[in-house]
Parts: C-alpha cells; structure tokens; sequence
C-alpha cells in the first residue's frame, strides 16, 4: 500500500495537477467553458482527498477499526480513478 501511494503522490496527482492547470483551461472553450470542465474537475478534487486520506491511514501502525476505512478509500480510488481516465477518453480526448 504505501508502493501504490508512492505512485499516486509521485506520478498520479501531479498528472493530475498538471491537467487542471494546462489541458483543463485549453479545452475549456471547445466543451462549454467551465461548466463543460467542471466535472473532470471535481473528479481531481476527490482524487486528491482519497489519496490524502490512504496517506493518513499509513502514517502509523493501521488499528483494527480502521480497516474499513481503509478498504473503502481503495475501493473508492479504484472506482473514482477508473471513471475518471474513461470520462477523459470519451470526452477530451475525442477533441485531439
């Protein structure tokens, strides 16, 4: 877990970041200006809150009560990460 959380706060969120500051603006205009973006943009809101919450959970020995939590802050990337790459494929990159 802490590997994938490497990955996600090494590679993950500054792809992430970097959309928001540089494709999100460019693309902005051809999908309805911001709320034509305001989805995808959420979507890196929640990404950066699950990802902050797997962190919390690694900081220290994981307790017994907070496995669940944890379980579902994986899923819940898993899910949240797996939409939003699609949602990009079908919506942005359509536009190139």
């Amino acid at each position: 877990m802490r590997a994938a959380h490497g990955v996600l706060v090494d590679r993950v969120l500054p792809h992430e970041r970097a959309e928001e500051n540089e494709l999100y603006p460019a693309v902005a205009p051809m999908v309805g200006g911001p709320l034509g973006i305001a989805p995808m943009s959420r979507g890196h809101v929640e990404i950066e809150r699950l990802v902050a919450r797997l962190g919390r959970h690694l900081r220290g020995p994981l307790a017994a009560d907070q496995v669940t939590d944890l379980r579902a802050t994986l899923y819940g990337l898993d899910a949240l990460l797996a939409l939003h790459l699609a949602q990009e494929e079908e919506s942005y990159f359509a536009l190139a």
